[in-house]
């Protein structure tokens, strides 16, 4: 049988992982929320915690694309993630088999400390294998001048997966019945673990496929400390010295926008004071996603008639435009409200867009050996600025004060444009990257 080419072999991979972690990202905080119904201060703790032991590990579980033969990384990175999907499976069936007689006792706080520790395994299992991918393989193997249609082509796979999973998820967990609330999230898990096996095995033949794969990673700038607390944080060293540092800053800005369609802040908002009926809300999510699919098509031809720094700059600065214009008819509600959405909506062509020239600014410029430190950096980066956006939206947390959040997304995506717009004309003059 013919094998598929390397690079489709690479898309089929994202595919299959993406599927499943959209799937499961969506499913888990329902079968919490369905277990706990009068917790959810505690699930959102849950992810909470989660989240911020990520942040924290990620930039030093990441340093391993930089220290391990390539195939030996996608693999630790597949078992993080089946071994945390696991876990959580396996804890929750036990919280559902228990949940009366174990609420509050010493056995019940075990498993929920249990399942955040299964969550943080999936989550850095799933950004090492995004970093080694994308970050790390793609740069290795294919041309730079291939790098524009790849990418683009990866993020079409995402969005693609982002659309459908959530209606495929939603349509599985009707399954759950009240004698077994977890019966459509088991079949959820076993789609995400099952996901697994196909990625991995395409991996393997694409790194004994490329021989540049097989090569040893080139270290940079090998720190000898055995200080646990210095290798947790020497990855931040490394980010800071990267001449692309100012374009990862411009991107992290981005994540303090609430202005997101598939945003739970936005959604709640649109919830709860527009009284926004769950259709209308499920069609504006599927809208923004198309919008970024269209970025994807977008982008390559912007680039190639304005190089990669000014097409980069060009969509930062049009969702800068779009979301300041989102602002203003917040302000002054014209078309009862419709004219705000659809800026928001044309704001995702400039966040996909932009997202697509950083993504290829790290590729080209942050150097072998240091790929991994640097990107997990950059990950936590924008999973600071996802806790900092959160903690503003308890602060503003009532319907009357969202105008301040909607401020503060305007400002934040200015400042991105702003900062990212003066590092690309820098460059541009000396001639770093065209």
């Amino acid at each position: 049988m013919k094998l598929l080419p390397l690079e489709k072999r690479i898309l089929l991979s994202r595919f299959m992982t993406r599927s499943g972690d959209q799937a499961w990202d969506f499913a888990l905080p329902l079968a919490l929320v369905s277990l706990l119904p009068n917790r959810l201060g505690l699930v959102a703790t849950v992810y909470l915690i989660s989240k911020i032991i990520s942040i924290i590990l990620q930039p030093w579980v990441a340093r391993i694309i930089d220290r391990s033969a390539r195939l030996k990384t996608v693999t630790l990175a597949t078992s993080l993630q089946v071994s945390g999907v696991a876990i959580v499976t396996l804890l929750l069936s036990k919280v559902a088999s228990e949940v009366s007689a174990m609420t509050l006792s010493p056995l019940f706080w075990t498993s929920i400390g249990v399942i955040i520790i299964g969550n943080v395994a999936s989550n850095l299992g799933s950004a090492v294998m995004d970093i080694a991918v994308g970050s790390d393989w793609v740069p290795k193997m294919i041309s730079t001048d291939r790098f524009t249609n790849f990418n683009s082509r990866l993020r079409q796979l995402d969005l693609t997966t982002e659309i459908a999973s959530p209606m495929i998820t939603g349509a599985i967990l009707l399954l759950n019945s009240n004698s077994n609330p977890l019966a459509g999230f088991y079949w959820i898990a076993a789609w995400n673990m099952v996901s697994f096996l196909p990625e991995i095995l395409l991996l393997r033949s694409v790194f004994h496929a490329e021989p540049k794969l097989q090569q040893s990673i080139v270290v940079q700038n090998e720190n000898a400390s055995k200080n646990i607390l210095a290798r947790l944080f020497e990855g931040w060293g490394e980010f800071r010295k990267q001449k692309c540092m100012p374009a990862m800053v411009a991107y992290a800005f981005l994540w303090l926008s609430a202005l997101s369609p598939h945003g739970v802040l936005l959604t709640a908002f649109l919830k709860g004071s527009w009284q926004m009926q769950e259709t209308t809300l499920g069609i504006f999510r599927g809208l923004g996603a198309v919008f970024g699919l269209f970025a994807t098509i977008l982008f390559p031809i912007v680039t190639k008639r304005l190089g990669l720094l000014k097409s980069t700059r060009t969509f930062v600065v049009f969702q800068a435009l779009t979301v300041t214009a989102a602002l203003l008819f917040f302000v002054v509600p014209l078309g009862n409200g419709m004219l705000f959405l659809a800026f928001v909506l044309l704001s995702r062509i400039g966040l996909y867009g932009f997202s697509l020239g950083e993504i290829e600014i790290r590729q080209r410029m942050i150097p072998e050996g240091a790929r991994g430190a640097v990107n997990g950096v950059a990950s936590s980066l924008t999973g600071l600025a996802t806790v900092g956006l959160f903690a503003l939206g308890s602060i503003f947390s009532t319907p009357d004060r969202f105008n301040l959040l909607v401020a503060i997304s305007a400002v934040a995506v200015f400042c991105s444009a702003l900062v990212y717009s003066v590092w690309a004309g820098k460059n541009f003059i000396q001639g770093q990257i065209k």
